[in-house]
């Protein structure tokens, strides 16, 4: 089997017929799996992009740092991009130099992505009671001039959005007639006693919610926004997670076919050198 070596890295000649099959096997088959993982790079990278711009309309009731997460995951999705993208080179040009380095990059990348996952399971807790919190201190100046900005308009999309009410009882957080209220502005100062947001009814409409904590009769939204809103994160962490193990799946895989592959591209250079100095030798 003829191979020439090129400095840094050791190559067949010119076309992949001199490859046997399992090294052609190798080869593409590292290919396929770094195209799939640039494709995910990109895709995550796009995501975080979509999180990004969406990010500014729920800073206000989570009390977050939306961008944070997004620019993790767009640095996560750029940085994956980025090695595949080298060990797509790498494995093409049969450089065991590459290789190397894409190996302990990709490993180290993988041990990062578990702790990452670990972590966002550890903190969710914690996270759902700064969500809680925050949202009781917004509810309650809910409707006065200036509060927290535009922060009125986006608690309405809220409600609307995941078709909830109030921030923990429903109906009852914006009403006087069940104990003391959530939303103390809105029925102390803002004289709405028995009224409820518009946003809260499930037909939307004007002055819907007039009237109508006494006795919604069906026509508002029954759960409260923070039990919508962690309903929705837990279901969004479960396809977030099942993202990352089929990526984290696709990487293994990946680092241990680069692995094999940069093994036989050693010992054919290893192979070839003892074969040059057998030449000498018998020379």
């Amino acid at each position: 089997m003829v191979r020439v070596y090129y400095g840094d890295h050791f190559e067949h000649p010119s076309t992949h017929e001199h490859l046997t099959t399992p090294e052609t096997f190798a080869k593409f088959a590292n290919l396929f799996l770094s195209f799939l993982l640039m494709v995910g790079g990109v895709a995550c990278a796009v995501i975080g992009i979509w999180l990004a711009s969406t990010a500014n309309e729920y800073n206000y009731f989570v009390d977050t740092n939306g961008l944070t997460p997004s620019i993790l995951l767009i640095s996560y999705g750029i940085g994956l991009f980025f090695f595949s993208s080298v060990a797509c080179c790498a494995t093409a040009r049969h450089s065991g130099f590459l290789l190397g380095v894409i190996v302990v990059t990709m490993f180290l990348l993988i041990c990062s992505e578990i702790v990452g996952v670990t972590y966002a399971f550890s903190y969710r807790d914690t996270f759902k009671a700064e969500v809680k919190n925050h949202s009781l201190e917004l509810i309650a100046g809910y409707g006065s001039p200036g509060w927290e900005d535009n922060a009125t308009e986006v608690f309405d999309r809220i409600q609307i959005d995941l078709e909830c009410c109030g921030v923990i009882s429903g109906p009852n957080d914006w009403s006087a007639g069940n104990g003391t209220p959530l939303a103390t502005w809105w029925v102390e100062t803002g004289q709405h006693a028995m009224d409820a947001p518009d946003s809260c009814c499930q037909t939307n409409s004007t002055g819907c919610g007039v009237s109508m904590t006494s006795s919604t009769n069906g026509t508002l939204w029954e759960e409260g926004c923070v039990t919508a809103l962690f309903d929705w994160f837990d279901d969004q962490m479960i396809l977030f997670v099942a993202a990352i193990v089929v990526i984290l799946m696709f990487q293994i895989i990946n680092v241990c076919g680069m692995y094999l592959w940069r093994r036989c591209i050693v010992h054919a250079s290893r192979t070839r050198e003892g074969r040059i100095k057998d030449n000498r030798y018998n020379k």
